[in-house]
């Protein structure tokens, strides 16, 4: 794990989202365990803020129209889950080094940890967290505004 000297907002990001350190080195799954989709509906303090959506470059970000959400399906894997998009399923939700979420291929793939209503990244032991519904990217940071999800 990658310790962040800096808040992640203040790492900008201009390339897609890209393979990070400590890639799996075991080939992808071949078949899911589970294939309910879903939309991840994102709320704070009870209060729906919208759904989690993800740029043209695959960093996943909030997006306020319904239409705009992408759909995810859970991936449990050896005792982790992940969690991929529902209709490309070779693109996996994950953290990057500094702490913004987005999504790669499985050798990048980072598990989460649903704990109540929060998603937790098992990478930094971080929860799904918004900066500002300005910046509407996403995070894996405590100290932004931690989001609640549903699955909708």
């Amino acid at each position: 794990m990658n310790q962040v000297l800096t808040s992640p907002v203040d790492e900008k990001i201009e390339a897609a989202f890209s393979a990070e350190s400590n890639p799996k080195t075991i080939s992808e799954p071949v078949k899911a365990t589970s294939t309910t989709t879903f939309k991840m509906g994102l709320f704070s303090n009870g209060v729906q803020l919208g759904w989690m959506g993800q740029t043209d470059s695959g960093w996943a970000v909030l997006v306020t129209d319904e239409s705009k959400a992408i759909r995810l399906e859970q991936y449990p894997y050896n005792g982790v889950t992940y969690f991929r998009i529902a209709t490309d399923t070779s693109r996996y939700m994950s953290v990057s080094n500094n702490s913004y979420i987005g999504f790669y291929n499985w050798l990048s793939a980072t598990g989460f940890t649903l704990k109540g209503s929060h998603l937790v990244a098992n990478y930094n032991g971080q929860q799904l967290s918004l900066y500002s519904t300005d910046n509407a990217y996403l995070y894996a940071w405590d100290a932004y505004t931690v989001l609640e999800v549903k699955f909708i």
